[in-house]
This record gives C-alpha cells, structure tokens and sequence, in this order.
C-alpha cells in the first residue's frame, strides 16, 4: 500500500485503484517493444517470459519509480504518482531491477531518496546484487560472484532503521557446505551513507554484513525451521515479525518469529564467522578494535578497516527471537507464506498485535497474540478466493491499511481488499465476547457485535472481556458464502444440454456446535439453459379458396412452444399444410348468350 492510493503491477501495465473499491482509476500500459521481444525469444526465453513484468514500484514524494523486466532487458522509470501515464524519466533497470519475471528481488526507496535493490544483474541471473543507487551517493555494489557475499539467494524485504538498510533473505549456507547443501535465512545490513573504498573495494560496500535468523522449537536439538517466506515490520515497536518453513522437499512446516532491533544489532556488534582458505573450517574471530559495520561519520574521511570489510561478512551469532517458542506452529503439512500486522488498542490493553498469515493453500489466518504471555491464539481463517479457484490461486503479497481498516491481498487472481474484522457475524452477547477477537466487542446501545465506537475502547457501552484464546463451543450460525462465478454446466446428463449455473456455500461462517443452517435461498442458481424449438398447435382450417369446384384450404403452426434459444435446436418439419376442399359442390356450368 502506497500513498493514498493501491498500485497494482502487471504484466505490460501498471494500474492505479481506488482504496476501497479498488476499481480502475488510471492504466498506463509499458510494454516491451517488438525488437526486444523478439530478441528475447532469440535468447533461448520462452514467449510468454518476453514481456514487461512491472516489479518495482517505489514511492517518492508526488512521483513514483517503477521498474520492469522488459523482455530480459530491465528499465526504469520515473513518473507522476497521480498521472502514471506522464513519464518524467527513464534509466536503465541494470542491478535494480531482475531480468526474469520468475525471481525473487525486493527494493526500498529510503526518506532521503535513495535507491536500495535486491536482485540479479544479468541475464542468466547468476549475479545476485544489493546495490545502492541514486540520492546523490556514488553507487554501490556487493562483491560480484563472491558466494561469501551472497550465495544463491532469494530475497524477501527490506526496511530501513535509522542509519541502515536491512535487507532479509534466504541462501545457500556456504558455512554448512562441508557438511552438505542447507538453505538459510538471513538478514544483512547496510549503512545509508557507505563511502566504498578507493582501491580495496571500490564500488563496493565496506559496511556490509549479515546474519543467520534462528526460528526454532527449542530443545536439546532444536528443530530448525529455516526458510524465510516473508516478513512485516513494526517501526514503533521496533519488531520484524516473519514466517519460516521447511525445505521445499520435506514435511511441509511453518512458524511464525518476532525478532527486536536489539537483538538485531547484537548480533551484528558480535564475533566474526571465518573461513582461512576454501576447505577449511569456519571458525569465530574477534578482531580487535575493528570498525568494521560502523557507519562513517560526516566529514570522516575514508572508510577505516577495509582489510576486515573484504575478510568478514558473516556474523558468528544468530540473532534469536523475541520470545523463547515460536508466536505461531501451523498445522502439520501447512505452510505459511507472507504476513501482515496491525496492532490494536483494546479495553484492557494497548496495542495488541495482530496478524494476518498466507498459506501456499490461499487461506488467510488470523492470529491475535494475548498481550501478558504472548500465546498466540487462532480467532479466524478466510477463504478469500471463489470456490472456481479455490485451491489454485496463490496470495502473492499482504498490506494492512489502518486508514480503511482492510487487508489488501495481491494474488495470481488480481488484488482484493478483505476488512480485518467481522464482528456482525456474532449474534450474541456471549458469542462476542467468546469470540475475543481484539476488533470486537458487544454495543449496548445497538444490542449488536461492533468494533471500537468512533474507535474508542473506552467507551462506557462497548464491553471487551479479559484477554484469551476464543472459546469455540457456543454455538456459530451458519450465513452463505459469495455466489460463485457464472460457468457451464450440463441440463441432462449425455445430453449434450448447457446450462449457466453458480454456487454458494454455507461457509460464511459454517454453522458450527450446534449453530443453526444457512436460511432461506437456494445454494445454485441456474439460467440460460439450452432450449430446443418445439411447435405450437395447428391453427384452424382456413377457409376453402372458393367456394365450388376444386378448391384448397391451409392451416400453420410456429417454432415458438418453446422458441429456440441459448444454442437449441430449430424445429423440424413443416409450418404450412394444404388440402382440397372435397366437399365443394361442382360448380355451375357457363350459359352461352340467348338465341337471336
């Protein structure tokens, strides 16, 4: 969520939405031009990878700076925030931007201006790079194809903390490599103001470094959950909150950790990991008096301990979590994917958090943390998607929005806005209160489940009761779900017929403990079915072309009981009929004229 306004980046587009209907309010199309595409393709790259694919979009003031891949040749652009047609600028999207749709990368546009990617800079995207670029500052670099520096890495995020950038990301442990091949999460570190230095690491970072994110279930051997998936940053508190799982070819787990700032900048003012010469052992060294990671001062001169910027990266310490377990273990064989926080003021307590959690399933789980121990409890899960994509969509990204109290989920199926509560679906007092979802409380004025009035939990008519996990056995009354898209389905079973049906669950909540059935209304709806013509009666016999003599009369009939429609079929046969008239008597004979 930037500004004042949802930005949605697609492929050969970037489009401009409205906050709460998040209906179109502007689309720039930013198409890779026919040479490019083609040059693309010349490349070895399949078709459908030879587009635009919009993956940066950074605010600055009234403008904003969006990047994309361009057909494999990624460029930049400056334009204005309220007008993405008007193109202020372009530069080339070279270590800001990844060549291929398919990476992970991940930028930050600072306060003051400044430009920090994570991302790939060529072709083949065996060059990951945290660059530094723009805001008046010469631009830098990590070391290239330098595996101590990065080691195959799929970045995450990034936030900026007074005088650093941080920077959290997955990759290949190189201090592991003797043991075998592991992933882990890291977070790396970055001073805004890095000078380089003027021959030892020219155009590359001298206040690099980085450190292992420990989320694990304590114990005598700890199990390790290793993979960072995503992540959201609370700057009052001064906590990143992230979700870790499994390896991708291992039984599916996932967990939530909370790491302080504190702790963070432990870990980075702590003992050096180090390897002599490749094969040896990495081991812990404290070098003394070293500078290394210290930001420069204004006037300083150049940087100082070079010597142990090019030799030390990796910090020796772990940063540790917030809290002793995990805030959340999802259920066996779930994995969690990207995250979002809020936190919020209740009766009893200030600023309780939570969060709203992905699954690779495209569910939404919302998690309340109880303010005193810190147990996280489970208050909801959503179903966001229609039940034609249930299951196949994938959530893609999270923002929490306070100014319209909404979740924004970007998934393979557009953008949706999801408010973070729904407090009406309680329809008690007690149902309420046992819910303990920190939005709801019981109005006594409107005899209704509502959240804060006029967002004030102090309100004398608005009761809270004490924090806890959701009491789950009253009983919850079932309400329908949304109706499913319109989609084919068949009349009679090898008939070949088609209807237009959709669906509807009740799952809105499901009726739970006892809780009373969806009410009246249908679960389907059917229309334009197909409809094959069929004849209306025979009309009366007409009258008998004359009146003597051979004569005919008619009678007709319509393709109209029922008319054809929606793909039927056209009657068959005839809609006239003739026949003679055969009681027609003969008619006189002619008289000649009357003898003379």
């Amino acid at each position: 969520m930037l500004m004042k306004w949802p930005f949605l980046l697609r492929r050969d587009s970037l489009f401009r939405l409205s906050l709460r209907g998040l209906s179109a309010l502007e689309r720039a199309r930013w198409e890779a031009p026919v040479n490019k595409t083609i040059l693309c393709q010349d490349k070895g790259q399949r078709e459908q990878d030879c587009h635009n694919f919009v993956k940066v979009l950074q605010i600055n003031g009234k403008k904003v700076f969006t990047c994309g891949t361009h057909a494999y040749s990624p460029l930049c652009s400056w334009r204005e925030a309220d007008n993405l047609n008007k193109v202020l600028e372009t530069v080339s999207g070279t270590a800001r931007c990844p060549y291929s749709p398919q990476a992970n990368s991940t930028a930050l546009m600072t306060r003051d201006g400044r430009f920090f990617a994570a991302t790939t800079t060529d072709f083949s995207g065996a060059d990951p790079v945290i660059s530094r670029s723009m805001g008046g500052l010469e631009t830098l670099r990590t070391s290239q194809y330098n595996s101590k520096w990065l080691s195959e890495p799929d970045f995450v995020g990034a936030f900026e903390n007074d005088e650093f950038v941080y920077f959290l990301f997955r990759e290949s442990a190189v201090e592991y490599i003797n043991c075998g091949k592991i992933i882990y999460s890291r977070i790396a570190r970055v001073c805004k103001n890095d000078t380089s230095g003027q021959l030892m690491l020219k155009d590359n970072w001298t206040t690099f470094l980085k450190a292992r994110l420990n989320c694990s279930v304590p114990g005598q051997y700890p199990f390790y959950y290793n993979e960072i998936q995503g992540f959201s940053y609370d700057e009052p508190q001064g906590l990143v909150y992230a979700t870790f799982t499994t390896p991708e070819n291992s039984i599916a787990g996932s967990a939530i950790c909370a790491f302080n700032m504190s702790a963070i900048s432990t870990a980075f003012s702590g003992a050096y990991k180090h390897q002599a010469h490749p094969g040896a052992s990495w081991e812990r060294h404290s070098p003394t008096h070293s500078s290394h990671g210290k930001c420069p001062t204004p006037g300083g001169g150049l940087p100082r301990g070079l010597v142990d910027s090019s030799k030390y990266q990796l910090m020796d310490e772990a940063v540790k979590p917030f809290t002793l377990h995990p805030l959340h273990v999802s259920q066996p064989l779930e994995r969690l994917t990207k995250i979002a926080i809020t936190l919020v003021d209740t009766k009893l307590h200030k600023s309780v958090i939570v969060m709203f959690v992905a699954t690779s399933e495209g569910k939404i789980k919302k998690l309340g943390v109880l303010p005193r121990t810190m147990n996280t409890c489970l208050l909801e899960v959503w179903e966001p998607f229609s039940p034609k994509v249930r299951g196949t969509a994938k959530i893609m990204d999270l923002k929490y929005l306070k100014e319209t109290d909404s979740l924004y989920v970007a998934s393979s199926e557009g953008v949706l806005r999801v408010p973070a509560q729904r407090c009406a679906r309680f329809p008690s007092r007690q149902a309420c209160l046992n819910a303990h979802d920190p939005h709801c409380g019981w109005n006594e004025l409107k005899l209704s489940c509502t959240t804060a009035p006029n967002k004030d939990p102090l309100a004398l008519h608005w009761e809270q009761s004490a924090p806890r996990c959701p009491v789950l056995t009253d009983p919850v009354d079932g309400s329908w779900g949304s109706w499913s898209a319109w989609s084919s389905c068949a009349y009679k079973q090898g008939s070949g017929d088609q209807c237009q049906c959709r669906i509807r669950q009740c799952n809105n909540p499901a009726p739970q403990h006892g809780g009373k059935d969806c009410g009246a209304g249908p679960n389907i709806e059917v229309t334009n079915c197909t409809q094959h013509g069929g004849w209306t009666a025979w009309s009366q016999w007409s009258a008998c072309s004359q009146t003597c003599g051979v004569a005919v009369k008619s009678r007709r009939r319509t393709c109209g009981n029922p008319a054809p429609a929606f793909g039927g079929r056209v009657c068959v046969g005839q809609d006239h009929n003739e026949m003679y008239c055969s009681a027609n008597p003969p008619c006189p004979a002619k008289q000649g004229p009357p003898p003379r």
